[in-house]
């Protein structure tokens, strides 16, 4: 990528000390780790001996190991550590060294920075602050990254499920433009109060989605037609490899008790269930069935896209 910028790229509590997590961050294959001291790393999921991955490898006082020839590389800098067959008199030389990325953990998360230049800018899941009891999750769907934003705008009933709720096609006004996100409000409606979605004039829910127009900063919050959180969700998202996008989420549900709420919909609270879905498998039917309207409006993303993977 010609500009550098972070990624969220795994949640918190999925990289530990004992086992490498590796990832994929638009198409960049990387390693996850953590030293016994907790600190986070992210190193190129390449050993520079033989090219082969390094998160089969093992994790040692002096680094991520690779499983293959035993070098150990050290998760700040990148810089082998050890190799087997050295004498104690010989250097490990500079060359040979993993590309290192800087790491930063917030709100749940941790992110990498990827591309040139020096770090700037807030990290993508800043704006997140829950309020309630997370729910949290990953998948890696069988979507192309940019088809997955567009649909978050087209169709996001189609990637997001929230039980006693039902999200219509109807569009609450044009998109906007909101610093580095395009926002867009759907029309929704309790299950099982009053007529059906086809025939709806007055809708008492809104779900409103962020896309970003850079990066993979998906925002969603289901609220009442008068503006009360009732959901928010902070989805990460990243081109995986062969067309397919990694997600990593967190939400929750807002302390608001809404009268008007279905009995179904009070239950679930009182138990504690999840109050939304991120699907992990996405039906093709209904995405290929989707208008293409709102998503126009991400021509020019879709274009740095382009350019980015392919530099002239």
């Amino acid at each position: 990528m010609a500009e550098g910028q972070w990624w969220a790229v795994a949640l918190t509590e999925a990289v530990s000390s004992e086992k490498p997590l590796p990832v994929v961050c638009e198409g960049e294959e990387l390693v996850l780790f953590r030293n016994a001291a907790g600190q986070a790393f992210a190193l190129e999921d390449r050993c520079p001996h033989r090219r082969v991955p390094l998160s089969p490898g093992v994790l040692t006082p002096g680094g991520l190991q690779c499983p293959y020839h035993g070098w150990t590389f050290d998760g700040a800098s990148g810089v082998c550590r050890e190799i087997p067959n050295l004498h104690a008199d010989e250097r490990v030389p500079a060359r040979h060294a993993a590309k290192a990325f800087l790491v930063a953990e917030a709100d749940g998360f941790i992110h990498v920075w990827r591309g040139s230049g020096a770090p700037t800018g807030v990290l993508p899941s800043a704006a997140y602050r829950p309020a309630g009891r997370e729910y949290s999750g990953s998948a890696v769907v069988n979507m192309a990254h940019c088809n997955y934003l567009e649909t978050m705008l087209d169709g996001p009933e189609c990637l997001l499920a929230f039980p006693c709720v039902t999200i219509t096609d109807f569009f609450l006004g044009e998109p906007r433009r909101d610093d580095k996100h395009l926002v867009l409000d759907h029309g929704g409606v309790w299950k099982g109060k009053g007529i059906g979605p086809a025939f709806v004039r007055d809708h008492p829910l809104v779900l409103r989605t962020r896309v970003p127009l850079v990066g993979g900063a998906i925002f969603v919050e289901l609220l009442t037609a008068a503006e009360v959180p009732l959901v928010t969700i902070f989805i990460a998202s990243t081109a995986n490899r062969r067309g397919t996008t990694s997600l990593n989420w967190r939400g929750f549900r807002h302390a608001h008790k809404i009268p008007s709420a279905p009995l179904a919909w009070q239950l679930r609270r009182a138990a504690g269930r999840a109050p939304f879905e991120v699907l992990a498998e996405v039906k093709g039917a209904s995405i290929a069935a989707l208008r293409v309207a709102p998503s126009l409006n991400l021509t020019s993303r879709t274009r740095h896209e382009a350019e980015c993977r392919n530099p002239r």
